[in-house]
């Protein structure tokens, strides 16, 4: 079956004088640009902020340098590091979903630079820091430990495109198997988390499908992203 991508663009032109205003006023000569697929239009970008060096990455799975997913929310997520060389970050777009992506990749680096984040649909701007999404990595940190001293493991997989890692559960579960642990993988389209509560014997489960799921939201149940179970120690010393 073919599968057809509709980039569904923002129909309006974004105006970054307000962006530019506040660099100026604050002597930020140096901005790491991001935004969504909606709005992203670099050429745009470096003339709107013309005077401003403006720093541009690609992330591992965009089609487009500058644009950014919801699920690129680690330390690795972009090919370069342009945020550590900028003086603050640049957000262009709507909602929280993405942005917040951002500061938790900058939490992960224990980067506290400034977030300026625009909204060309309201002409809103805004500031923001990583210390936003401390209370998401201390979360993060206990259900590693949790982890550790876990003698039942559910893994959860989805059978989305692209959304199913089949392979990387199988993985894991070797692991957790060899630590002694025993694993039981469930597999679903969509998942219900608050089903979870009736495996009552699972001490903690693990999310193999979007990154965001195990990062933002408080599902009743102890929820740990794979890449965290699969090396443990590695986030721990980061997350210190």
């Amino acid at each position: 079956m073919e599968t057809v991508f509709i980039e569904a663009r923002w129909e309006g032109t974004p105006n970054l004088t307000k962006v530019k205003e506040y660099c100026t006023q604050n002597n930020i000569k140096k901005l790491a640009v991001f935004s969504s697929v909606q709005f992203v239009d670099l050429e745009l970008f470096s003339k709107e902020l013309e005077g401003i060096e403006v720093l541009i990455t690609k992330a591992k799975r965009t089609h487009y340098k500058g644009q950014i997913l919801g699920c690129d929310s680690y330390h690795d997520s972009f090919k370069e590091d342009i945020i550590g060389e900028a003086d603050a970050v640049l957000y262009v777009g709507d909602g929280k979903f993405h942005y917040n992506a951002l500061l938790l990749s900058m939490a992960y680096n224990k980067c506290d630079k400034e977030l300026i984040v625009y909204d060309p649909t309201t002409d809103v701007l805004s500031t923001h820091s990583s210390s936003e999404v401390m209370h998401i990595l201390k979360r993060i940190k206990g259900r590693i430990l949790k982890l550790l001293t876990s003698n039942k493991v559910g893994i959860l997989v989805s059978n989305k495109p692209g959304q199913c890692h089949r392979q990387m559960a199988l993985k894991l579960k070797d692991k957790l198997e060899t630590d002694g642990k025993k694993v039981f993988i469930f597999v679903d389209n969509t998942f219900d988390f608050k089903h979870c509560e009736d495996y009552n014997f699972i001490d903690i489960w693990i999310n193999t499908a979007c990154p965001r799921i195990g990062q933002d939201d408080d599902w009743g149940v102890p929820m740990l992203n794979v890449r965290e179970a699969l090396d443990p120690e590695k986030f721990l010393e980061m997350l210190d």
